[in-house]
């Protein structure tokens, strides 16, 4: 092997651009507290402000123009992310997928083209190196904050408070503060590329490489994810192919799966030894969990639902209707907003042909990003297979669940694609260095890139000062609740109210979050006082249909001449066998006097009917 030559600016660390780097990748991860209807908004919404103050940036930072079959790959890349925003963005208009439904899905989807794009853009500065730094860095120092926390969930979980530290939801089972096992080991995946990629580069010593890459691998065991176990493969792919990594860092990357069972034994061995240490990848074994009782069982669900209706789908984010609303006797019991597979995703709600396209789109990328065509200059090397792994590894985690829905993950993976893309390119500087003088002439900053991240983190704010109105009518604001209690300013009364009614009302109105105040609007009245409309069910029912709502719109469409439609929607509930619609049910087994009619939700439906005949 070939020995690397050192980065060249491998002291250099802008510290404008470190403080925001950190601001998007480490901070979003960290934030504990949250607030009802949404667990992970906080993380998200910092990750939102960060990244597009982060981009904002990076555009100002010049860079050469770029070309070749990296750029190629990049356009298909970037194709798939508009058409995901362009059906996002017409579904919240034209459809009854909610206003602000669509405008984060397709907000998100714009936001990843322009992280994407920018990590190519990176790629072609003369700073190059330097800028990778700051993104893997940040990365690297996201691990080390998570190990800490994880250490605290496992072994002192009495310290986890809530508000600096999320509570663990199992004994012996790190989760991070992103509260969710397998959300934090693809974190772990990510912080194992991001301090492998500074040793790789001689921005950390091969000896505090490998023990950083020991310790993340450690923290991924105390995740006790599955998914986290299969992605060490991805760090061993590296490994072998990439023959430019220095040779420590090379024979830690083959041997993370050794680490991994090293540090399983190990936890195996410290719980048996110690009863008061949990050690919950153990109990996993012990405890009957198996996927296929309800991924596979949503999988046969969403493959009967894409057999119906093949070439156009059921339309963008109205698959959870849709698959509530269409009998399946055998169905998993919980309910599902997603597929948990992001093709099955894409084929039930854009269509198999749609999907085949973004399917076909999404891999030459990832296939230009694996096989160059080229030798990759010396300050590249690393560069391609770091960005592959944590492409991968997303890639991998959605087709178990959803992590590219979240900004956390879907941000930086989209980056990293673009960066890694940037090493199949040539400069315009006639193939030279992006470090050359020549390149150094023709670069330049790109204002768009610098207003789009402004805008960017400017209705990511919007967003979460909209998310207030929705959090208020859940767990009242401090202004709330001091209004209940005293006289307070009229201007104050009409952004902050006191009272329920007048929390949902005003909620309602916002364009973020108004479906959430919906929710609220239509569960209000008692079961002895008139339910609202069928129409006023039309938001809601295209977020997430529970047991609660599907009472109360089964209740609604009975009251207003759609009695068929209530007993259709009163089956499909009986399919979930849910406990807080048993005595909602309980009814049907009541004596009542001769000739009493039976409740609309005692009887069959007489119609035949499909999801989209009972839609408000």
């Amino acid at each position: 092997m070939t020995a690397l030559p050192s980065a060249p600016n491998a002291g250099t660390w802008p510290a404008g651009g470190w403080a925001l780097a950190l601001l998007a990748l480490a901070a979003p991860t960290l934030v504990a507290p949250h607030d009802p209807p949404s667990v992970t908004f906080y993380n998200q919404a910092l990750a939102v402000l960060g990244w597009g103050l982060w981009l904002s940036w990076l555009g100002g930072r010049p860079a050469a123009a770029q070309h070749g079959p990296g750029r190629s790959a990049l356009l298909a890349l970037c194709g798939v992310l508009l058409t995901q925003a362009a059906l996002a963005l017409w579904a919240g208009v034209f459809s009854p997928v909610p206003l602000g439904l669509g405008l984060m899905g397709g907000g998100m989807a714009l936001a990843a083209a322009l992280a994407a794009w920018t990590g190519w853009r990176a790629g072609g500065s003369s700073e190059r190196d330097t800028l990778a730094a700051l993104f893997f860095g940040g990365l690297a120092v996201a691990g080390v904050a998570g190990s800490l926390l994880a250490l605290v969930q496992v072994f002192q979980p009495d310290w986890a408070d809530g508000r600096w530290i999320a509570i663990p939801t199992m004994a012996g089972r790190a989760v991070g503060n992103l509260r969710q096992p397998n959300h934090f080991s693809t974190l772990m995946v990510f912080a194992c590329v991001g301090v492998a990629w500074l040793g790789a580069r001689g921005r950390l010593p091969v000896s505090l490489t490998c023990a950083g890459l020991a310790a993340f691998i450690g923290v991924i065991v105390l995740t006790a994810s599955r998914t986290g176990m299969v992605a060490m493969a991805l760090l061993t792919a590296w490994g072998v192919f990439d023959r430019r990594l220095p040779t420590g860092l090379r024979l830690a990357l083959v041997a993370a799966p050794l680490l991994y069972g090293l540090a399983w034994g190990g936890m195996w061995l410290w719980s048996h030894a110690d009863q008061s240490v949990a050690f919950a990848a153990e109990a996993r074994l012990h405890d009957g969990s198996d996927i296929s009782s309800s991924r596979f069982g949503i999988w046969s669900n969403v493959l009967s639902l894409i057999g119906q209706q093949p070439w156009t789908g059921v339309g963008y984010g109205r698959f959870n209707f849709a698959w509530t609303m269409t009998p399946f006797p055998g169905r998993p019991v919980a309910f599902f907003d997603h597929t948990h597979n992001i093709v099955l995703q894409w084929a039930v709600e854009f269509g198999v042909p749609l999907a085949a396209l973004l399917l076909l789109l999404s891999g030459a990328a990832f296939v230009a990003l694996l096989w160059p065509r080229r030798a990759v200059a010396a300050d590249q090397v690393g560069l391609a297979g770091a960005a592959a792994v944590m492409v991968a590894a997303a890639g991998l985690h959605s087709l178990l669940e959803y992590p590219l829905w979240y900004a956390y993950f879907l941000l930086p993976t989209a980056f990293a694609f673009g960066l890694g893309l940037s090493t199949r390119a040539e400069s315009t500087a006639s193939g030279m260095q992006a470090s050359g003088p020549a390149a150094k002439a023709m670069a330049s900053p790109s204002s768009g890139a610098t207003l789009a991240g402004l805008l960017m983190a400017a209705l990511g704010t919007w967003c979460a000062l909209d998310y207030q109105s929705a959090a208020n009518i859940y767990a009242p604001r401090p202004c709330a609740q001091a209004q209940a209690a005293s006289s307070q300013p009229g201007w104050l009364s009409r952004i902050c109210p006191a009272g329920l009614r007048e929390r949902i009302d005003f909620g309602r109105q916002m364009p973020w979050w108004g479906h959430q105040a919906d929710y609220a609007w239509v569960n209000l009245p008692d079961d002895d006082e008139p339910s609202l409309p069928p129409q006023a069910f039309r938001r809601t029912t295209h977020v997430l249909m529970d047991a609660r709502l599907m009472m109360a719109y089964a209740r609604s469409l009975a009251e207003h001449d759609r009695v068929d439609h209530a007993r259709y929607v009163a089956q499909r509930l009986s399919e979930f066998r849910n406990a807080r619609a048993k005595s909602w049910f309980q009814v049907c087994e009541a004596d009542r006097p001769a000739g009493e009619p039976l409740p609309f939700q005692c009887e069959a439906p007489q119609g035949q009917y499909t999801w989209r005949d009972v839609e408000p």
